[in-house]
């Protein structure tokens, strides 16, 4: 494995703790506990109950933002200062905020500023509407396309895993309705995500206005390792395209598929997802050629 062919890549949410190398890791709890505290003094939430042994939507879904965005700092910080220079590093959704703080363009307090500006300014805009998102496993995206227009389904296809792994994203109604048409049509997987905030959809640009207020007020650095977009597949280079991403990344669907291809071609043939489940791992099984997937605690293992 050479030093300079490994990419980072960070998860939006903690699904599950089934995978989690963290225990393995010395100084990982002492670290991740330190920085629970942290951002329960900037937050005012409480997030030392959070544990890696429940449920990781136990707190609530902008707490779970937190856990998970503290948890793939507290990864990267190990990693960084075990030796491990990645090459390149990109952030899945609200994977963004670790990936912007791991290239240095951020603090880790600012990180946390996002998040919590980002959620409280959807709930401020979104419509009294039950939403949701689910991933789609089996369908083209002509065929979900078909399936919401034969039944008059209102959705937009936010993300492309692959040619045939979708994410979609709509009201709860819809959602139920699509997900039973989908496995009518031959879908091989439907799975209902555990949020009820139609991320990466129009429906959201006000609250990007909001954010934005925020963002260009915030203290923002150029990136120290490069970070590629998942919206437009190309180097987030200085700080005015930080802001540019962070504000148009939660309003604007994204090609995480394009997006891990990029890195491939770019010379990336190591990935590790710096997160405590292997997600991103599976929804790169469709992806010929797209390298391999190592857990973070053996890169750990390998430079120290």
């Amino acid at each position: 494995m050479a030093e300079n062919d490994i990419g980072l890549v960070f998860p939006a949410f903690i699904t599950d703790f089934r995978d989690d190398p963290s225990q393995c890791v010395p100084g990982f709890n002492k670290l991740f506990s330190e920085y629970l505290e942290k951002a329960s003094f900037i937050t005012g939430k409480e997030l030392l109950a959070y544990s890696l042994e429940s449920d990781p939507m136990q707190l609530g879904e902008l707490s779970n933002q937190f856990a998970s965005y503290i948890y793939s700092c507290t990864c990267t910080d190990l990693l960084l200062n075990s030796g491990v220079r990645p090459a390149m590093i990109a952030g899945y959704s609200m994977g963004i905020y670790a990936a912007l703080y791991t290239a240095s363009a951020i603090r880790f307090e600012t990180g946390l500023l996002f998040i919590e500006r980002a959620y409280h300014s959807i709930l401020n805009v979104l419509p009294q509407t039950r939403y949701g998102m689910c991933g789609v496993i089996g369908l083209s995206e002509k065929d979900i396309r078909e399936i919401a227009a034969l039944h008059n389904l209102n959705l937009a296809i936010v993300n492309r895993n692959s040619d045939y792994s979708f994410v979609v994203a709509g009201s709860s109604f819809h959602i139920n309705v699509f997900q039973l048409k989908a496995k009518e049509e031959g879908a091989l997987h439907t799975r209902p995500m555990a949020t009820a905030i139609p991320y990466h959809t129009g429906l959201l640009s006000e609250a990007a206005k909001e954010l934005s207020e925020t963002v260009f007020s915030a203290d923002v650095q150029s990136p120290v390792i490069p970070v590629i977009s998942v919206l437009r597949q190309d180097r987030i280079s200085d700080a005015a395209r930080v802001r540019e991403e962070v504000v148009n990344n939660i309003f604007n669907p994204f090609n995480w598929f394009e997006t891990q291809l990029k890195m491939y071609q770019s010379g990336i043939h190591v990935f590790t997802e710096c997160g405590p489940s292997q997600v991103l791992l599976k929804n790169s099984k469709f992806m010929q050629g797209s390298g391999k997937f190592v857990r973070w605690d053996s890169l750990i293992n390998k430079f120290l």
